[in-house]
């Protein structure tokens, strides 16, 4: 039986203001290489039943996007039974201060109508050009998003005294799983040097988008003096305002890597080859849900043990989908933790613990993780991550 291909149009994911990411990153990252989908532009859409408009969802620029269109735009829509397709990363969906169901006098209301909530007001545009609901489909990478929709159905919301059944379809997928499969099968000739014994305790290569999480990790270990022992990287704030003391800080050269980009260079092998311990600071949600991206599928793909610094529940997150860590060898309960300063004090007790061990010690506890390393990789390589997301357009 022959599947019926998937049509779908990146056009305006390449422009402002939905241009954060390049349409060649949303065809590499997200849907790869499948014979199921039809990449078509915009004015060549037929009329046809698997028709999708691919949007990136963030706030305000999504809504300005739509709001700029002209009523052809939403009549070409009906007209060709387009679907929409928006990939939200980790943005407020739904929730507004998680606080849609009950005031919370603590928190300021900036929201007293359920039609300024990301969702709705997404809804409302369609709706106002008699686009039904039903057309709406939402990708997922954060947990949380389902959890909400079946909240929803069972607890009444302010504005609108009654529940509410969501008829737009939704799909929690992690693409980055995907991408670090694509790794795999680009670098499989390059293997990292089996025999080279470890040189440094540690890596936290932040020279990505400036962040004041990363920055006070940064800050911590600098305090701890185990700089040195690791390769680091960091950005500065854009604001640096509470942070005048790092001027102080001297931090190792290891050229101008930048190890926040998703594309493979020769340059990565040599950061991974020599190192014990990768360091992921991951991207925060502001709605706090796990969430992780290639900063930590890196480890897995450089068959490094690793810490995954984010919101509270992303490194079991990542072990939802089968992936194992590093429980046996020094505490994880970091992850559950809500005080980011707590946190950081936990994440840098287990960096100074292992910085204590002298690099022979290092490479013992390296073989006796191989079993782990060795599993997470074969499983992010025989997985088809992809499989779900073509069963969701189909």
């Amino acid at each position: 039986m022959t599947t019926k291909k998937i049509n779908i149009c990146l056009d305006f994911n390449d422009i402002p203001p939905l241009s954060r990411w390049s349409n060649s990153f949303w065809n590499n990252n997200l849907f790869g290489q499948n014979n199921n989908l039809n990449f078509i532009k915009w004015d060549d859409f037929k009329n046809e039943e698997n028709n999708y408009l691919f949007l990136y969802c963030v706030p305000d620029d999504t809504i300005k996007f739509l709001e700029s269109k002209e009523d052809s735009f939403f009549k070409n829509i009906k007209d060709k039974k387009i679907k929409l397709l928006f990939f939200n990363e980790q943005f407020n969906l739904f929730m507004f201060n998680k606080n849609i169901f009950e005031y919370n006098y603590n928190i300021k209301h900036d929201c007293y109508d359920i039609n300024d909530i990301l969702y709705w007001k997404i809804l409302n545009i369609f709706e106002n050009h008699n686009i039904k609901e039903e057309t709406l489909f939402f990708i997922h990478s954060a947990k949380g998003f389902l959890d909400e929709i079946e909240e929803m159905k069972q607890r009444k919301i302010l504005w609108l005294n009654s529940t509410w059944n969501t008829k737009s379809k939704h799909l929690q997928i992690h693409s980055d799983l995907a991408w670090g499969r694509d790794q795999l099968m680009q670098i499989k000739d390059i293997q990292l040097s089996k025999d080279k014994p470890v040189c440094y305790h540690y890596a936290c290569f932040f020279r990505g988008r400036p962040s004041s999480h990363r920055h006070n990790l940064i800050k911590k270990l600098w305090e701890k003096q185990l700089l040195n022992q690791g390769k680091c990287s960091l950005t500065s704030l854009v604001d640096p305002a509470d942070h005048s003391e790092f001027k102080n800080i001297s931090l190792p050269e290891h050229g101008i890597i930048n190890s926040h980009s998703r594309h493979p260079h020769n340059n990565e092998i040599e950061v991974f080859e020599d190192i014990f311990l990768w360091v992921a600071a991951e991207t925060y949600c502001q709605n706090g849900y796990p969430y992780f991206t290639e900063k930590t599928v890196k480890a897995i793909v450089y068959e490094r043990p690793f810490i995954t610094y984010g919101n509270p529940g992303t490194l079991a997150y990542l072990k939802d989908y089968g992936f194992k860590s590093f429980g046996d060898f020094w505490d994880e309960s970091y992850d559950n933790e809500k005080d980011d300063n707590k946190k950081i004090e936990m994440i840098a007790d287990i960096i100074e613990n292992i910085c204590q061990k002298n690099l022979e010690e290092i490479n013992q506890m390296y073989n006796k993780m191989k079993p782990i390393i060795q599993f997470n990789k074969d499983l992010l390589f025989d997985t088809d991550w992809r499989q779900d997301l073509i069963n969701f357009l189909s």
